[in-house]
């Protein structure tokens, strides 16, 4: 039988995989856009960063399907937020893993251009913030989340017609190689930052019939 604890526990994975994603694209970004050590240690914490996200994926998808037959219609919001919010993360995962790719990559090719790499590196920030904003909603949904997510999308916009300006109309030549890894590196971003508005909206569809359900 369903009962509350079941619904909290559904709400409860639901944060802990947005905040597993949160950690993961933080040090992925710091392998890419890092410099020194700190990049380099960034890799294998990123690495693990998405072991551990790829399990709490898991986890959910079985305490999802284990709801099947068992959840009664007062329960669809949660169920419902839970596998969107899952499957957004699964999503996210591999975005993840090819930003890593691109890190792990670097070394080998051409340097990005410093003007470029920060627009890579900005990008990945509001990616990260975007995330924490939905981990946030899920928690305790503030009444600016919406308007959050909504500067976020405008910012991404400017970002990537920053960056395709400096790709094809900056003062110096860019490698063609530094600038496939800058340019999808910045696709991968912005889907992140879609998904991440996603979550953020199922999260508060989690989080509201939590509390309706006390």
């Amino acid at each position: 039988m369903w009962d509350q604890q079941q619904s909290g526990g559904l709400s409860g994975h639901l944060v802990e995989v947005i905040e597993r994603s949160q950690r993961a694209l933080e040090h992925v970004t710091d392998a890419l856009c890092g410099s020194g050590p700190s990049a380099t240690s960034a890799l294998p914490d990123a690495e693990k960063a998405l072991y551990a996200l790829r399990q709490a994926i898991d986890d959910q998808a079985l305490a999802i399907a284990e709801t099947r037959g068992a959840s009664p219609a007062a329960a669809v919001r949660t169920v419902v937020a839970a596998a969107q919010v899952n499957a957004d993360a699964k999503c996210v995962e591999g975005l993840a893993r090819r930003l890593a790719e691109i890190a792990g990559s670097r070394a080998a090719r051409p340097a990005i251009p410093a003007d470029v790499q920060a627009v890579v590196h900005h990008m990945g920030r509001v990616c990260v913030d975007t995330m924490a904003t939905a981990g946030n909603a899920g928690r305790s949904p503030r009444a600016d989340t919406q308007a959050r997510i909504a500067a976020a999308d405008v910012e991404v916009r400017g970002l990537r017609q920053r960056l395709y300006h400096l790709l094809l109309h900056g003062p110096a030549p860019v490698d063609a190689d530094a600038a496939l890894d800058a340019s999808l590196a910045c696709r991968y971003y912005a889907h992140c930052i879609e998904l991440a508005s996603s979550m953020a909206r199922h999260a508060m569809l989690g989080a509201h019939s939590g509390q309706t359900g006390q």
